[in-house]
């Protein structure tokens, strides 16, 4: 009995520990990811168009990117505290009359509101020729309608 307590004891230690650098790693990918956006977008933008989101990738706890199109690119800031943006798996947004709104919409996540602060234009194609980005994945999560809540953005096999 003690010998089974000790392998199960030692087997919850290693995977806690290999949890632990999957997220750290997850983490400082999108650290770099959010400072190769940065690095490429420009000045902030009262609003942006939205006729279709094709997809989405986290940047960290207040950082998101959105495509509206293939090499059409968003960097969104949003107000903390929004909670589990790192980490979900769905991303909803409600753009009002197609425009999506700096300090007005939000990026909802698990069904709570993160309030949009900036919004900034990327230079999508200037980024993935970058010799920062050479092998790295910067291709975004596609969009589900069931993530866009009452008003969804028609969802795109994105990608």
């Amino acid at each position: 009995m003690r010998i089974k307590t000790a392998i199960l004891a030692a087997l919850a230690t290693v995977t806690l520990v290999a949890a632990g650098a999957a997220l750290a790693d997850t983490a400082k990918v999108m650290a770099e990811n959010l400072a190769r956006f940065e690095k490429f977008a420009g000045k902030p933008q009262d609003s942006v168009t939205v006729f279709q989101l094709q997809g989405w990738q986290p940047l960290g706890a207040d950082h998101i990117a959105i495509w509206t199109g293939v090499n059409d690119v968003y960097l969104i800031k949003v107000a903390k505290p929004c909670i589990n943006l790192s980490w979900t798996n769905s991303v909803g947004i409600n753009p009002h009359m197609n425009q999506l709104q700096a300090r007005f919409d939000s990026i909802h996540v698990r069904g709570m509101p993160c309030q949009i602060e900036t919004i900034q234009k990327v230079d999508y194609r200037a980024l993935r020729k970058s010799e920062s980005t050479r092998g790295k994945v910067l291709d975004p999560k596609p969009m589900t309608t069931a993530a866009t809540g009452a008003q969804p953005v028609p969802a795109s096999s994105g990608g």
